[in-house]
């Protein structure tokens, strides 16, 4: 138990130490990367939150009529639910890229 406390106490005076100026752009190259993969994946959730909100409105609309046109209603309650959930895979990649991209500058940063 005490080794462990000795080993993070060290972890965290070099954590604290003074960085080179590689290693702030590496940070910052990071930081940024996060702060647009973050804003990506928000914009997505909030554009796939309305979609899903238009399909339940679909689905109550369904409900409340029937025969073809309920099922024509229930058919786009559907695909907006897709294209909800595409638009948030496609965010995630994207989100996932742009951090990705983060990460290689930030090692070429280093590497200099």
């Amino acid at each position: 138990m005490r080794t462990g406390w000795i080993v993070a106490a060290a972890l965290v005076v070099s954590a604290c130490g003074p960085q080179t100026p590689q290693e702030r752009q590496a940070d910052q190259l990071r930081d940024a990367a996060d702060a647009q993969a973050d804003a990506i994946e928000a914009e997505a959730g909030n554009v796939a939150a309305g979609m899903k909100a238009e399909a339940q409105q679909l689905r109550q609309q369904a409900g409340q009529g029937g025969g073809y046109d309920a099922q024509r209603l229930q058919v786009r309650a559907e695909a907006r639910e897709r294209e909800a959930k595409l638009v948030e895979e496609q965010a995630e990649a994207r989100a996932r890229a742009v951090r990705d991209e983060g990460k290689a500058r930030a090692s070429a940063a280093l590497a200099q």
